[in-house]
């Protein structure tokens, strides 16, 4: 996506946000996928507004029915809701990671956390933790990127189902070499295939729910200092 308009993500969105009826502006601010998300997005805090304030106290059975009745339907609507929002969000980030661009990660990371901001259904799908620990991934990759010039190796993973494909096998990879059942060329040999850095590797083990990290880091870090060695 090219950035229209020369406007950064954020400023864009807040101005949607505040002046969502402009649709001719909107139209040349932001790409379908994008208007896609904000507009759901819109949707879903309509039926929490409206929730909020239908949440009176029944003073009836009568009333009381009602009221259940009405709970049971604004909880379908807005699961409904999350299921849209969920393919509308991933799809986009299919759109973006394809680019294979820093700026199309920052994206990412705005839309993740607006959403979160929102709490709107990071916390209720399972790609959305991976994805939230991929994103520091590629934060402290940038850091180096910046410090050092070095590489950010997340920049060729090209959709979200290979992103957590790398994630879930790297976490795999790291608990069998804390029990050490990992030879060094396996994971090494991974490393390198998949062009994953160790600093994504490092994010990853902090995340993965290890019991003795430092020992998987030690040894990582030795096989690596060791010239990649094989037995």
């Amino acid at each position: 996506m090219d950035d229209k308009n020369n406007e950064k993500l954020l400023d864009r969105i807040e101005y949607y946000m505040e002046y969502p009826a402009d649709e001719e502006k909107i139209d040349m601010m932001f790409s379908t996928g994008e208007k896609n998300i904000l507009r759901t997005i819109r949707e879903f805090e309509k039926i929490r507004y409206e929730m909020k304030w239908k949440n009176e106290k029944p003073v009836s059975k009568e009333d009381n029915a009602k009221f259940i009745e009405e709970v049971f339907r604004n909880k379908e609507k807005e699961r409904d809701i999350s299921f849209q929002l969920k393919k509308e969000f991933t799809d986009w980030i299919d759109v973006l990671l394809e680019q294979g661009r820093i700026e199309a990660w920052l994206d990412i990371l705005t839309w993740y956390r607006l959403l979160k901001g929102k709490n709107l259904i990071v916390d209720k799908f399972w790609e959305f933790p991976v994805l939230e620990t991929m994103l520091k991934a590629f934060i402290e990759e940038l850091k180096c990127f910046y410090s050092s010039g070095s590489s950010v190796s997340l920049l060729t993973v090209h959709s979200l189902e290979e992103l957590t494909d790398v994630y879930f096998h790297l976490v795999f990879l790291l608990r069998r070499v804390e029990y050490e059942l990992e030879p060094a060329d396996e994971i090494l040999d991974y490393l390198i295939e998949k062009k994953i850095s160790l600093t994504v590797t490092d994010v990853v083990l902090d995340d993965a729910r290890i019991f003795d990290e430092e020992k998987v880091r030690r040894t990582i870090i030795g096989w690596v200092e060791n010239g990649n060695e094989r037995t």
